[in-house]
């Protein structure tokens, strides 16, 4: 499975808006061309819908909107010949992916860094020791996945993935 930022996805998005733009005058000449501008775009659609899907999250409502839209886009390819279909499911697109942009940029939680302090030392019951001492590690293995050789008191940067931590 691919890992997106929000700048990404973003990204994404505003690439099928671009590739949107080449429909305002209905289909051109190019009708192989159109397919696959057409192909392109529905398959980065579901890419990100599926994404957004398994995020632990509930962005059900966005990928209601990558669904409308790959159904337009679906439309379009199999009407190429009608201008005005074509124009209209355009039009149509454009405030489906202004709202996934937004929805995107507003609602889609992205964690930067996370600070794991080791309170090891502050705790002396033997006991505590080992319960604060696992609990550390738990964090630092969820978050950074298995560092080999992580020493007290050192600092480690991973990217992590947009999601549910």
């Amino acid at each position: 499975m691919a890992y997106f930022t929000r700048n990404k996805m973003e990204m994404m998005v505003l690439e099928l808006y671009s590739a949107n733009a080449r429909f305002a005058n209905g289909g051109t000449e190019d009708l192989q061309g159109d397919l696959r501008v057409l192909i392109e775009c529905q398959q980065k659609a579901l890419v990100l819908g599926e994404y957004l899907e398994s995020m632990g999250m509930d962005y059900s409502d966005i990928v209601e909107k990558f669904e409308k839209y790959c159904n337009l886009i679906y439309d379009i390819s199999e009407n190429l010949n009608d201008r005005e279909l074509v124009i209209d499911h355009k039009l149509d697109i454009e405030p489906i992916l202004t709202s996934i942009l937004n929805d995107i940029e507003e609602r889609i939680i992205e964690i930067r860094s996370i600070d794991v302090y080791d309170f090891r030392g502050l705790v002396d019951a033997p006991g505590e020791k080992l319960i604060v001492s696992k609990e550390i590690n738990r964090l630092i293995d969820s978050c950074l996945g298995n560092v080999p050789g992580l020493t007290e008191g050192e600092e480690m940067y991973r990217p992590l993935v947009v999601g549910t931590y």
